[in-house]
């Protein structure tokens, strides 16, 4: 009998002190989860966003995103990288939209309807994708912010000390307003809501305007001329856009430039959105802010695509090395015909 009751005794005893061993292993886990995505957002993050090379940022986020998901499961938060990581990936599958977009467009030229009906296909799938991805950026934005500084996002402002926080919040609200987009060039297959874009245009209004490039404003403004009676007691939101880009070349990052072209493509405005392109165009010799060049090569790379559409559209090419400042349809000028000004008098 003693010797059962000691028997009993010591298994239970081993249990416990692989239990306990087993719950120091899980800290030691958790802690380096967390003391890697603290590293990651001091040391990684910053040099990251001062390259100038948009598709390495798109390639990062569909090749790292697993990763950095990876330490949730390790007892870690990885919410704010994560955000940065699907906007990236994000970026991936709106560039593959759009390259079955331009696809679409010369075969519909060419009235090749087969392949004109397969491009539009596959435009679609990634450009759901892309919804998705972003609309996953903005869910996990919105559950960690709100969760963390206590507010409801539209309704109030959290209290940021943190230029990363207050840049995730940033990037945050964006890929709200870009998952719309997305979804809608998908034709709602992912079911976005449409009242994230208030929720965004109210958010905004907790950024300084001159602190982060225009962008806030652009972004409100962009929402009043989209929304129905949103406008309504505001300035003219493509005024209010022209001058964001103004504060954006100032500062040295072209993301409003994006908003404004943006914008004015979805509204179906052609000179606006012309004006849209020759100012981000005429912006070319800007001197770039070096801590965000990413940023502004992000800005570029949305101008570029919305004018590689345009002239897709129009004339069959993609837009050519002038083609921000100078359209197929424009009137030559008389140095370009080798005429002198004496020669008009």
């Amino acid at each position: 009998m003693k010797f059962a009751h000691c028997l009993r005794l010591g298994v239970i005893c081993s249990v416990i002190g692989v239990q306990t061993l087993l719950s120091g292993c899980s800290q030691v886990v958790k802690g380096g989860a967390h003391i890697a995505l603290s590293f990651s957002e001091s040391y990684i993050v910053p040099p990251i966003l001062q390259l100038n090379d948009a598709p390495m940022a798109c390639a990062s986020g569909e090749s790292l995103t697993p990763l950095i998901l990876a330490t949730q499961g390790m007892g870690a938060d990885p919410a704010k990288l994560a955000v940065f990581m699907y906007v990236s990936a994000g970026l991936c599958a709106e560039d593959r939209a759009l390259e079955n977009e331009l696809r679409y467009l010369r075969a519909s030229r060419a009235n090749m309807i087969e392949e004109a009906q397969d491009a539009r296909i596959n435009q679609k799938r990634w450009a759901a994708l892309a919804a998705r991805r972003q609309q996953e950026a903005y869910n996990r934005f919105v559950e960690r912010f709100e969760k963390e500084f206590n507010f409801k996002l539209g309704a109030s402002c959290p209290k940021m000390s943190e230029d990363f926080d207050k840049l995730v919040y940033l990037v945050g609200l964006a890929s709200g307003m870009q998952a719309i987009v997305n979804d809608i060039a998908a034709q709602g297959v992912v079911g976005v809501p449409k009242d994230i874009a208030a929720i965004v245009e109210r958010g905004m209004a907790c950024l300084d305007n001159a602190e982060y490039w225009g962008v806030p404003m652009a972004t409100r403004a962009a929402v009043w001329s989209l929304l129905p009676g949103a406008s309504e007691g505001k300035p003219d939101p493509f005024m209010v856009m022209k001058d964001s880009t103004r504060v954006g070349e100032r500062k040295g990052v072209r993301l409003a430039h994006a908003i404004y072209a943006l914008a004015a493509q979805a509204k179906g405005d052609e000179p606006l959105l012309r004006d849209a392109l020759k100012t981000y165009g005429a912006s070319a010799n800007m001197a770039v802010n070096p801590q965000y060049r990413l940023l502004d090569a992000l800005g570029g790379m949305m101008v570029q695509t919305i004018s590689d559409r345009y002239w897709t559209e129009k004339t069959g090419t993609r837009t050519p090395d002038d083609g921000f400042t100078k359209f197929w349809d424009d009137k030559p000028s008389a140095e370009s015909t080798g005429v002198s000004i004496d020669d008009l008098l």
